[in-house]
Order: structure tokens, then sequence, then C-alpha cells
């Protein structure tokens, strides 16, 4: 896996996952077991599974992308798809209030990593006609 493109394919999936989860835990709202303590419902395994198996697959292709000298919109790809992907499958699953604000949130939130993924790519390069340092 050298290609930068399969890490990006690998992290935008598995951000699609954590984010599906997230909209799943919106739609099936949680309830409260043993000593206070509150979970998803009985039946939302596959939103658990997707939750924490997303979210470290995600969180490692993030880190190998950062580790690499890739253009900054590559690395945006990453939260975008899976915010996009989250807010869309939130609609899906529901149309309450709850659904909207979960949407809107993982919409205002895509935009604000995109522009940081993009603002950041663009502060590492030097400025036209000079040398990086080193």
């Amino acid at each position: 896996m050298r290609s930068p493109w399969w890490i990006v394919a690998v992290g935008a999936s598995a951000f699609s996952a954590f984010f599906w989860a997230i909209g799943g835990a919106v739609d099936m709202g949680l309830e409260e077991h043993a000593r206070g303590r509150y979970g998803l419902p009985d039946g939302g395994e596959r939103y658990t599974y997707a939750l924490f198996g997303g979210a470290v697959i995600a969180a490692g292709s993030a880190l190998a992308l950062a580790g690499r000298r890739v253009p900054g919109w590559k690395t945006a790809l990453l939260p975008a798809s899976g915010l996009g992907f989250g807010a869309v499958s939130v609609l899906v699953l529901g149309q309450q209030t709850r659904h909207w604000i979960a949407a809107g949130a993982m919409g205002i939130a895509g935009i604000v990593m995109t522009l940081a993924a993009l603002r950041r790519g663009r502060a590492s390069r030097p400025p036209a006609g000079r040398r990086a340092p080193g």
C-alpha cells in the first residue's frame, strides 16, 4: 500500500462507517442500562462495531497520510466523504428534529475539517520562488 490513494480509499470507507454508526445511534437513541449507564439498545451491535472499528481504521489512515507529503486535498477527502455519507444516512434513517440537527452538525463539521485540511496543506508548502528550510 505505497500509493496514497489506497490509504484515502480505506480511510474514506472507515470514516463513512464511523459516521453511519453515529447516524444509527441518533436514530435508535440511547437507553439506560445497569448502574445508570447509557448505551445503544439491544440490536445496535452493527452500529457499535462500525463506530469503534471505523474510528480505529479512520485514525490509522489519517495518521498514515499525515506522515507523508501528500497534497492537502487528499487528506481533506477523508473526513469530508465520511461526514457527507453520515449526514445523508442520518436523513435516510429519519426526518425528526434530532436527525436534522445531527445532519446539520455533520455538514458543518465536514466543511470546517475540509477547510482546515486544505489550509494546512497550503501552509506546509514554501512560498513561490523560495526553497524549503532544511
